[in-house]
């Protein structure tokens, strides 16, 4: 019979050293179940503009603006973590609900994505997720895969809302026309997403499908950019030449309230929210630091930001990850879209070296649960509940042979097998979620 070592571990929670986020709780958790209560919503402020946007003509001033208005109060930030939470490094931003980084002070939640129950990751490229293929499914009048968890009428409104907000886009084409109409750049070029032209005048008046507060553009020759991109000057693009790749929003939680937003038709708009963000405009691009060593690099530093979201209506890249999907293979670096999320794992210190690594996220035991012997496996839970990795089945659990215990989300478990074969696992709050792990040599 196969023998195999099953070893426990993790990072204790520790604070983002920022005293305008809610950190989460350190007590151990007590219930599997998202919470029951109503989340607290702030009223809409008075004036949160401390910037006149007709004057903001620098990427310094947008994000002034944009920390004041969308910074969250203490119940926005309670609401978006489970109780009793202790988390440690992992996740995967566009793939899981919760990612959580680690830096010199220790780790810290970094990115919240979906509400806590119903979250539909329409990534899967068999499944009709892109706008194009949206509005010919909508078109064609022929059933909805049921993975799409949407009627016929929900499908309906979402293509009416993406074709006026693709009209938008595409009468924005031109950088030059984005720069006429306020929008500013922030000079990051980001892989597989492109640069936020932002337009602060609109974030603060809450959501209209047709009007993105914000156009992503990405270098026309196809290239990433060697350090910050240029700016908008005199409502004319001074850089090289951009390509309109998509659009986005961003609403602050004072105008659209704490909880995850309904806004698109249907369950596929999963908005996220940033924590602990470091944005180096200056330099071309974004890090993960305490505040501390972010402004001492002269970077801009976000406690957290408000609700955004992605939106992939540009002609010219339609994205087979899904029209609100975080990431578009098809933009600078063009890949694989199978291949995006492997990249984007993040693992923390104490990660085994040569360890294969299992996401539990949307309810699945996610990645390549193929190992050899002896090789470290490890769970990171970064769903929205409390999950376990426990041997057998349903049917026929071998608690004796390995059991996480109570994973709460954020929590790490690694195991190892000794001896080739096929191991079951399930987890014992939700016995739908199971797999097979493969050992061979």
């Amino acid at each position: 019979m196969a023998t195999f070592a099953v070893i426990a571990i993790g990072i204790a929670a520790c604070s983002s050293g920022a005293d305008d986020i809610a950190a989460p709780n350190s007590e151990a958790a007590t219930t599997a179940e998202p919470p029951d209560t109503e989340p607290a919503v702030t009223a809409p402020a008075a004036d949160t503009t401390t910037v006149d946007p007709v004057e903001a003509a620098t990427i310094a001033q947008v994000n002034d603006y944009i920390a004041q208005a969308a910074a969250f109060d203490q119940a926005g930030a309670d609401v978006q973590f489970p109780t009793g939470l202790t988390f440690q490094a992992g996740g995967a931003p566009g793939y899981s609900r919760y990612v959580f980084r680690e830096h010199s002070e220790g780790v810290v939640p970094t990115l919240v994505e979906g509400p806590l129950v119903g979250t539909v990751r329409c990534q899967d490229e068999a499944l009709p997720c892109s706008f194009r293929e949206l509005r010919e499914l909508d078109e064609s009048g022929e059933p909805i895969p049921p993975g799409l968890a949407m009627s016929a009428d929900e499908l309906a409104e979402l293509v009416a809302q993406l074709t006026a907000l693709n009209e938008f886009a595409e009468a924005h084409r031109d950088v030059n026309s984005a720069c006429a109409a306020g929008f500013v750049s922030d000079r990051i070029q980001t892989a597989n997403m492109g640069s936020h032209f932002y337009n602060i005048s609109w974030i603060a008046d809450g959501f209209d499908p047709a009007r993105p507060e914000i156009l992503l553009y990405a270098k026309a020759d196809g290239t990433m950019a060697d350090g910050a991109l240029d700016q908008c000057e005199g409502g004319e693009w001074t850089g090289d030449p951009m390509s309109l790749v998509g659009t986005a929003f961003i609403i602050p939680p004072q105008v659209i309230g704490n909880d995850h937003p309904e806004t698109f038709a249907g369950p596929l708009d999963n908005w996220h929210i940033h924590y602990n963000l470091c944005r180096g405009n200056s330099q071309g691009r974004d890090t993960f630091l305490p505040r501390t060593e972010c402004e001492a690099q002269g970077g801009n530093f976000s406690a957290a930001l408000g609700w955004m979201l992605h939106a992939w209506v540009a002609d010219d890249f339609d994205n087979q990850l899904g029209v609100f999907g975080m990431w578009n293979a098809s933009i600078t670096p063009v890949a694989d879209a199978a291949a995006i999320r492997d990249s984007r794992e993040v693992q923390g210190s104490d990660f085994p070296e040569g360890a294969q690594q299992s996401l539990i996220a949307d309810f699945l035991y996610s990645g390549e649960l193929s190992v050899r012997p002896g090789q470290p496996l490890f769970f990171n839970n970064v769903d929205a509940v409390p999950h376990t990795v426990t041997a057998g089945t349903p049917d026929s659990p071998a608690f004796s042979d390995f059991d996480s215990g109570l994973l709460t989300p954020g929590s790490n478990y690694e195991i190892s097998f000794d001896e080739p074969g096929s191991y079951s696992l399930f987890c014992t709050l939700h016995p739908d979620m199971v797999a097979q792990v493969t050992v061979s040599d």
